[in-house]
Formats: structure tokens, sequence, C-alpha cells
């Protein structure tokens, strides 16, 4: 990805070539400036090498400079003062201090009193990643692609705009990259390619490869009381249909009489706390002081509220706001 971003980088940026303005005949370590002012034809030097900015000025100078720049940064420079001013001049840069912070495509400027002079140089002989920008640029990109995959394994609804920050980094590194290898002309432009078109591209991929996980219909996932169990009447049970116990009423229950609900003077203490259950038929739910009238009914396939057991009943939530007693012969524990 960086690969494609930076060879987009290098044939928007277009073509660089260097000038000489003023009278000056001048040269850089005595090639004239003309023929090093284009990328396609930098002067190569190695990091052992001294750059030497020279020529003559039709009128006498007094201060002769030259620098080494990337994109707009003025990575070293150096200068010589003539008094009394002097038609020849030079001033040198020493490239092996330059070399150990970084390698590849400079863009050379020389200033005298009436001239300026750009062209451009290739500083070889020691290889980019043992340079310290070299090895920054190295580990944005690393950095870039970790986050990038990490982005897209996460398979969330954010791994779009985490790839696409990630792309950032993976651009920006690629394209200093590119300038330590001497392949690209870095600059305010070729950085923001570079670091916009990953990060477009981590974007898209982040949305390929790497879905919105879909969610769950509201209908569909069961609304949990404060009790946090499962749902009265709502989350459905894969339980076999048998018999119909249309109105059942076991004859006894642990070894006690439980041919009614208990009524209001002699209930006892309940022998088991709220638990959900579930029954197998339908089963009438009997009112709380009137024990003749059905006031709701349990069918299978939804889970119940069962707040206590007495004797061979059980007292129980039957719905929003529906209670009553039902045989607990009839429900089933949860589990």
């Amino acid at each position: 990805m960086a690969a494609i971003i930076l060879g987009l980088a290098v044939s928007t940026a277009g073509p660089a070539s260097g000038a000489v303005e003023g009278g000056c005949t001048i040269t850089l370590n005595g090639i004239e400036v003309e023929r090093v002012d284009s990328l396609n034809s930098p002067l190569e030097l190695s990091v052992t090498d001294t750059l030497v900015f020279s020529g003559t000025d039709p009128t006498p100078t007094e201060t002769a400079r030259v620098e080494l720049i990337i994109g707009p940064v003025t990575v070293d420079s150096g200068s010589t003062t003539y008094r009394p001013q002097s038609a020849e001049f030079s001033a040198t840069i020493d490239l092996d201090e330059v070399s150990a912070y970084g390698v590849g495509l400079f863009r050379v400027r020389g200033t005298t009193d009436s001239c300026v002079a750009e062209g451009w140089i290739r500083i070889s002989g020691r290889f980019p990643l043992t340079t310290l920008t070299g090895l920054t640029a190295a580990g944005l990109c690393l950095g870039g692609i970790t986050g990038l995959l990490g982005a897209v394994a996460s398979r969330r609804r954010w791994s779009r705009l985490v790839a696409a920050g990630a792309g950032l980094f993976t651009g920006t590194g690629g394209a200093v990259l590119g300038q330590e290898f001497g392949r690209l002309q870095l600059s305010y432009p070729s950085l923001a390619i570079a670091a916009v078109g990953t990060a477009a591209i981590g974007f898209v991929l982040g949305g390929l490869l790497s879905p919105d996980r879909p969610r769950a219909r509201r209908e569909d996932r069961p609304e949990a009381d404060d009790a946090g169990g499962p749902p009265a009447r709502t989350a459905q049970m894969p339980v076999p249909a048998v018999g119909r116990t249309h109105g059942a009423r076991p004859t006894e229950s642990r070894g006690e009489s439980a041919t009614s609900p208990p009524t209001p003077n002699r209930i006892e203490e309940p022998a088991a706390g709220p638990y959900w259950c579930y029954v197998l038929a339908e089963v009438d739910v009997f009112d709380l002081t009137d024990h003749t009238r059905v006031v709701s009914q349990l069918r299978p396939g939804s889970w119940y509220l069962c707040k206590r057991e007495v004797g061979g009943w059980v007292h129980m939530s039957a719905g929003e706001g529906v209670e009553g007693w039902a045989p607990k012969g009839s429900v089933h524990r949860q589990g």
C-alpha cells in the first residue's frame, strides 16, 4: 500500500528543477548547476564527500552560503564571508555529519549577494535504515501497518476510522523512506498525497475486510427484569409438547394435602426462594385469595417467575401485574 501511494506521490508531485538567478557562474563540486538542477539528474555524492558550492560573481560578493534542504526543512548549511568583497566565492558542507541523520535526495540552495542557485544531490554510501530519519520512518510504517491489521482483525464498527488513522502513519513513513532511498522529492504536497492517500485506502480496506457485525433486532432480544433473569413470556423454550393438564391439581406433594391453594391465614414459610420456571403443558393460575377464580394460564415455551413455594403450590407471576397460585408439580425449575 505504501509503495502504491509513494508512486502516486512521485507521479503527481511533478518534476522539480533548480535555477540560477543572476549573472553568476556556479558549480556544485565542479559540476555546473544546470546539469544537476533536475530530480532526473542529481549529483551523486558519498557520505565521505564534502559538498562544495563555488563560482564567480560579476558583482563582488561579501557572503556565500550553501544549504541542504528536505522539503521545507534546512538540514545543514555552510557559509563564507569575504572582506573585502570578492568576485570568487565558495562554501562547503561536510556530508559525513549529515549522513548520520539521513541520506537520500536533498535540494541544494546556494546564495551570494546577487545570485541564487538551486540543484539536487543524492547522498549515498549509508543504508537508509541505519540513519535516524530512516529508522523513524520505518517505525511509522511498521506502526501504521500494525494498526491497520489490528483494526481489520478486530472487526468492530470503528475499524474504518482506526485503519484510516493507521494509513496516515504508513503514508508519512513511506514518503520519508522514499526520500531516504532517493526516490521522492519530500515536500508538503508529496507528504499530503502519501498520508491522505494511504488513509483513504485504509478506510476502504477497513470497511471491506471488517464489515460491521450485524446487530440483533430488539424484538429478538429478551428484556431481562431487574433481577437479571430470563423474561416472562418472551424467551422461547425448546421443550417438547406433552399432554394437556388444563387445571391440573396434584393431590399430594411431599406428603402434604394440596387440594386447594393455601389461604392467607395458613401460609407457611416458603420452602424455596424466587426462581425462573416453565411448564410443559397449559396450567391454570388461581387468584391469590379467591381460589375458585382462574386469573391466567401458563403456556409452554415461556419463562415465568416463581416467587415462593408453599406446600404443593407455587406463588408465581403469570404476566405483568398478574399473580396467583399454580400447582408445584406442573412447573419446572430452570436448570
